[in-house]
């Protein structure tokens, strides 16, 4: 992956693209890569197996994905 590629610009990039504010985008992480992702969108869900560091900045922490943590956290919040 070229060293200027992130999850948030690609995210950034579409949301340009189909006219969603970023602050009304729900995101899922679980590892440093996801950071930047999770400061630019208005609702961070952190998996229960994430690093500390998400947990910290996450809006909610989902269960795992091994039980269904993102299904469970969308039909909670969205559905």
């Amino acid at each position: 992956m070229h060293k200027s590629a992130s999850k948030e610009k690609a995210v950034k990039w579409v949301l340009s693209d189909i006219g969603v504010k970023s602050e009304n985008v729900m995101v899922f992480g679980d590892d440093f890569n996801d950071l930047g992702l999770f400061h630019m969108s208005g609702f961070p869900v952190a998996m229960e197996n994430a690093i500390i560091e998400l947990k910290n900045c996450a809006a909610h922490v989902a269960d795992s994905n091994d039980n269904d943590g993102v299904a469970v956290a969308i039909e909670k919040f969205i559905v």
